[in-house]
């Protein structure tokens, strides 16, 4: 049987959108930063001609909760609602933190991984999270949270936890000079790229939910903020 499933993201100012048919994946991504709305449903149906399917031809729909930013997490949520109301199709959640584990692992190959996202105003989005196997299952061993730079470094020297190598994955380690001076002892962190959640991270994560029939129709769709103060600049 076919497995057919759409994943797009807009939660950061990369857009991207792929597609899963059976084992083979097809993205396309760009950087869109304040464009996400203008371009996102383009690039989906770009995509699907492309590769020759239609949306109703689909098994389901992966769409990014967050966090990340407000109005890029809006936007992707609404048009997963649409897309699966107008096509009668399911939706699977992923959270951005977790995308951006599944994406060290498939560029560095390393099971432990700190996530964040820049939430501006000199917090970030952060969880920690380890791999338990190689089918795309991971563990986050700390909650996903709001912390100011300050508190993830200090957090981080001292954490006695933390052995071996670690990918720092995600926006805001370049942009706080005490994240870059964090070191610890017995662990290595790389973070040789700045990344960003992407949609072919979000299939890979997806199937699993998918294959445990874990869906939700479009109006329980909800989006995952962690700042409860949303300031608009």
């Amino acid at each position: 049987m076919s497995t057919r499933i759409l994943a797009f993201d807009t939660t950061t100012e990369l857009c991207s959108v792929a597609l899963m048919i059976d084992h083979n994946i097809y993205d396309h991504k760009i950087v869109a930063s304040r464009r996400h709305a203008e371009k996102i449903l383009p690039m989906i149906n770009k995509l699907l001609v492309e590769v020759g399917v239609t949306l109703r031809s689909l098994d389901c729909i992966i769409f990014n909760r967050g966090p990340g930013g407000f109005v890029g997490i809006r936007i992707g949520i609404c048009v997963a609602q649409g897309l699966a109301l107008g096509a009668d199709l399911p939706l699977v959640e992923v959270s951005s933190l977790a995308v951006l584990a599944q994406g060290a692992w498939r560029i560095f190959s390393i099971k432990q991984v700190i996530s964040t996202i820049d939430a501006r105003m000199g917090e970030l989005y952060c969880a920690r999270y380890c791999r338990m196997s190689d089918n795309n299952c991971w563990i986050c061993d700390s909650s996903e949270s709001i912390m100011t730079a300050e508190v993830i470094a200090a957090e981080l020297m001292c954490n006695t936890m933390l052995k071996g190598s670690w990918v720092l994955a995600g926006t805001g380690w370049n942009n706080y000079l005490v994240l870059e001076n964090v070191k610890v002892n017995d662990t290595v962190f790389l973070r040789k790229i700045v990344m960003s959640p992407e949609a072919q991270d979000m299939l890979l994560l997806g199937m699993q939910s998918w294959r445990h029939k874990i869906f939700l129709t479009p109006n329980q769709a909800q989006p995952v903020y962690l700042r409860n103060k949303i300031v608009s600049t």
